[in-house]
């Protein structure tokens, strides 16, 4: 009899233990199907747009194509005139307002000066013509010649620095470089008018072949049209501060060639026919008899 009750006990306590497990087996499988529900149910509601997706997976280095001018662009220039490129931009660095398409510079002008590779913005583009005034000195001239990175002292003669204006020219057979204008004051450099040195470290970007306004004086400015058919014109740069004629203003080959020679001297002449004298001053006669007397200093 009591192995009879062992093993009822026995079997029965089997038996609880199945349907616990069965139990918790199928409270389980409930669970998971709730969290699988919960999953599908968030991924559905922050499910974006194909195209907005797109977008949010795209790099950040990708680019754009956006216009720049071939060649430097005066103020108030047609723009219709003017020969653009295609520039590559990264997509996150697009300026404000770049024009995409070439049809916004329809019948538009420059409202500044326009560099060559740098993509242009509907900021500087104007409907209208735009006027443009030197700031010259009253009684003043401006002229305009053609330098290089060389004569325009790697870019630094900005607008509102002092230059010396030289001639390099062949006289009587010896190469000779002499003054032309000292202490002319530099308007514009390539059309832009913008004052102020670079900061320190920027670079400063000069084309191959550019342009430098200077304003001089009435006379000047014929000697430097006239000058320009007879050698090369080059610019030193002086300080704001000094307004002072130069020492020595001519300098010939036969001095480079011979160190030991006197410097000439502003107001002397490359060959003298002699001297005279006109009551307490000297004068000195040149070869030639051009140019009139030239007083000894």
């Amino acid at each position: 009899m009591s192995d009879y009750f062992n093993k009822k006990g026995g079997f029965s306590g089997n038996s609880d233990r199945e349907k616990f497990l069965l139990i918790a087996a199928g409270g389980a499988f409930l669970s998971l199907l709730v969290v699988v529900g919960a999953v599908f149910s968030i991924k559905s509601k922050d499910e974006k747009p194909k195209e907005e997706t797109q977008k949010l997976l795209q790099p950040e280095s990708a680019t754009v194509t956006l216009y720049a001018p071939e060649r430097p662009v005066r103020v108030g220039a047609k723009l219709t005139d003017v020969r653009f490129k295609e520039v590559v931009w990264p997509r996150n660095q697009i300026p404000e307002g770049a024009v995409r398409d070439l049809a916004q510079l329809k019948d538009k002008y420059a409202r500044e000066a326009l560099e060559p590779g740098t993509p242009i913005t509907t900021n500087s583009i104007s409907n209208e013509p735009v006027t443009v005034s030197l700031p010259l000195t009253p009684g003043m001239r401006a002229i305009t010649i053609e330098v290089d990175e060389t004569a325009s002292i790697e870019g630094y003669a900005r607008p509102g620095t002092r230059v010396d204006v030289t001639l390099t020219y062949m006289n009587d057979k010896q190469l000779a470089t002499r003054v032309l204008v000292p202490n002319a004051r530099v308007l514009s450099f390539g059309g832009d008018m913008t004052q102020g040195r670079p900061q320190a470290g920027a670079a400063i970007r000069v084309a191959s072949k550019s342009t430098i306004t200077l304003e001089v004086t009435p006379e000047e400015a014929l000697s430097i049209q006239t000058a320009k058919q007879l050698g090369r014109l080059g610019l030193i740069m002086r300080d704001a501060s000094d307004d002072k004629a130069p020492e020595v203003d001519s300098v010939t080959q036969g001095k480079i060639m011979d160190p030991g020679a006197a410097p000439k001297k502003s107001g002397s002449v490359d060959c003298q026919a002699g001297t005279m004298r006109i009551g307490d001053k000297e004068f000195i006669v040149p070869c030639d008899g051009k140019g009139g007397l030239v007083p000894v200093e």
